[in-house]
């Protein structure tokens, strides 16, 4: 979970979670052998849980993990991750926010925050959480897709644009920014480059595998030129 739940489409949960268990590891060296091996299963079958779509059996996972090492801030924030899959919205900003008492620089909750606090409709909490996750990291690609999202739907095109052009330029592979750029256009009556960005996005939706991505976008390019 790493963007809102709308736009052209979503990555996976996969990307959020990648090199966490390197930062548990170097974490666990500080605890007791017997624990460190304990509730680092824990977290792993977690992580490996999260990854399949068992997000009840991720989040007993991260359960012991963090019952274990009540500091495992990475483990709190997977665990919201699982529950904001579930739907339960509040109960996954909770985590976040425990995430972020135990560590205040955590860009990866930041933006699981943002994201859910948008979905609850608090759209300035929410670019506050992004903006926030980009101060701490600003190659963070995600927040500033997220915050393209938000500033397009509050009408801010101008500043959409920038948070996409921002996006791609750390990540040129990110079709959802080609596609959602292209919106923005398309409202601002530039057919020409709404088109354009289409064309990108449906490209880039076909080589990596996302028919339905792909479909939509082309569905989208035929409503344009109409």
């Amino acid at each position: 979970m790493k963007h809102i739940k709308q736009g052209i489409a979503i990555l996976g949960i996969t990307s959020m979670i990648a090199g966490i268990p390197a930062i548990v590891y170097a974490q666990a060296a500080q605890t007791t052998r017997g624990t460190q091996i304990s509730y680092q299963q824990y977290y792993t079958q977690g992580v490996q849980k999260l990854e399949q779509g068992n997000f009840s059996g991720a989040i007993e996972d991260f359960n012991q993990a963090v019952q274990l090492n009540p500091k495992l801030y990475q483990g709190l924030c997977l665990r919201g991750m699982a529950k904001y899959q579930l739907g339960d919205l509040q109960a996954a900003k909770v985590d976040f926010e425990q995430a972020l008492k135990i560590n205040p620089n955590y860009a990866d909750a930041y933006n699981s925050r943002g994201i859910v606090s948008a979905e609850l409709g608090d759209t300035q909490s929410a670019i506050a959480d992004f903006n926030k996750t980009l101060t701490i990291n600003p190659q963070f690609v995600d927040a500033y897709y997220n915050r393209g999202l938000l500033n397009h739907k509050q009408g801010n095109y101008k500043l959409a644009i920038a948070d996409f052009n921002q996006a791609l330029k750390i990540n040129p592979k990110l079709a959802d920014a080609y596609g959602n750029r292209a919106i923005v256009q398309y409202t601002l009556g530039n057919k020409r480059d709404a088109v354009a960005d289409l064309q990108k996005a449906a490209t880039l939706f076909r080589e990596q595998g996302n028919s339905e991505g792909y479909q939509q976008t082309q569905f989208l390019i035929q409503k344009v030129q109409e």
